[in-house]
């Protein structure tokens, strides 16, 4: 069982055009360099990902 919620593949489709889009422009190249951010909202959203089944938060409010 793999620790990612995703498979090998799909890293490397997602890095493949992260790099694509990065190199394309100048100004592109900027907004990627500056990782602080967009980072941490990604972090955070494979967390909370992992943590919780689809619409477990929207159920959790509700039942308040």
């Amino acid at each position: 069982m793999s620790i990612l919620p995703f498979g090998f593949k799909s890293f490397v489709v997602y890095l493949t055009g992260f790099l694509q889009v990065c190199t394309s422009n100048w100004g592109n190249f900027q907004e990627c360099v500056a990782v602080h951010k967009y980072v941490p909202g990604y972090i955070y959203d494979s967390i909370e990902f992992v943590r919780y089944e689809p619409y477990e938060r929207e159920q959790i409010s509700l039942d308040k």
